[in-house]
């Protein structure tokens, strides 16, 4: 077996850089050609992920953040090598979400040792994303985190960030449509996701499931200021889905517009524009050596139906 490691070395505030020795002492363990390269430059990671494509590796291991994680599979495409994933970022969610150690050498005997299973791939315009989508208010917070906090990481940085952002922040006009259903409104965020969690373990959209092939979207529609105060601290246990202003769906095909360019986070990597559109590939992403949890087909609104109503 060829494992090819793509490292981020500042990721998780130097977290990766750490753990080197240790993942390079495990892998010698077994019975497989390596090869660990550290990224150089930001979006270096895809680069990598494409060679690595190329040049026949059977697995690819990332050693970083959700970004590193985007990028990886950004430059993978939709080549299916199974991806594995340590816990080296500042918010892990993605390496949460399949239950990925803490101790990096657990995570490579696990990631070794483990099964292949098939999670959603998700994209937006022309970029893919495992985990989360998050713009308007929440993509200015995450350009806010990757300006960086010089001692604090995970959630803690996410909410610093939140109160930064909060003062200042000024609610777009959004358009967003989902499977049919178009919704307009003033909107403080709206978070698109693969995974339950964004920000280093916010629960941002609770019932989401990395593989049973939809979106979940978390609209935040018409908040005040002293209103959006009160909301924020609620989604981190997921207690904000019950809010009157808050709409929680799910669907397939999305669009989400807006009257002026926003930041939109992909995975904690952060872009801007105007019009975004959603899609995915259900169950196209090889992972090896998580634990998903058990797949469950949950309801949720007839879109079509809502939209009558509205109407």
């Amino acid at each position: 077996m060829k494992v090819k490691v793509i490292m981020n070395p500042i990721a998780g505030r130097g977290r990766a850089k750490k753990a080197k020795p240790l993942i390079i002492k495990t892998l010698a363990e077994y019975d497989c050609d390596f090869d660990l390269e550290e990224t150089k430059e930001h979006d270096h990671a895809s680069e990598i992920a494409e060679k690595a494509v190329k040049s026949g590796f059977d697995l690819i291991i990332v050693a970083g953040g959700d970004g590193t994680i985007n990028q990886v599979v950004n430059g993978m495409s939709e080549n299916p090598i199974p991806l594995g994933v340590l816990r080296c970022g500042t918010g892990n969610d993605f390496a949460s979400t399949l239950n990925m150690p803490k101790d990096p050498v657990v995570a490579i005997r696990r990631i070794m040792e483990g099964t292949v299973q098939w999670v959603d791939l998700c994209k937006v315009n022309q970029r893919y994303f495992v985990s989360s989508v998050g713009a308007g208010f929440d993509g200015e917070v995450a350009h806010n985190v990757n300006q960086g906090f010089r001692y604090v990481r995970g959630m803690t940085a996410y909410l610093l960030s939140i109160l930064k952002t909060l003062f200042s922040y000024k609610a777009r006009k959004i358009k967003l449509t989902v499977d049919g259903l178009v919704m307009e409104f003033k909107g403080l965020l709206v978070a698109i996701t693969n995974s339950a969690t964004y920000g280093g373990g916010i629960k941002i959209n609770p019932d989401a499931q990395i593989n049973d092939g939809l979106l979940d979207v978390c609209a935040a529609q018409n908040l005040s200021k002293i209103e959006s105060l009160c909301c924020l601290p609620l989604a981190v246990n997921g207690w904000h889905q019950n809010l009157k202003k808050v709409r929680m769906l799910k669907g397939r095909d999305i669009t989400l517009e807006s009257d002026r360019p926003i930041f939109c986070q992909l995975d904690g990597e952060v872009f801007m524009g105007k019009v975004f559109h959603f899609s995915l590939l259900p169950q196209s992403l090889p992972i090896k050596g998580g634990i998903l949890e058990p797949f469950t087909i949950l309801r949720f609104p007839d879109l079509k139906q809502a939209q009558a109503k509205e109407a």
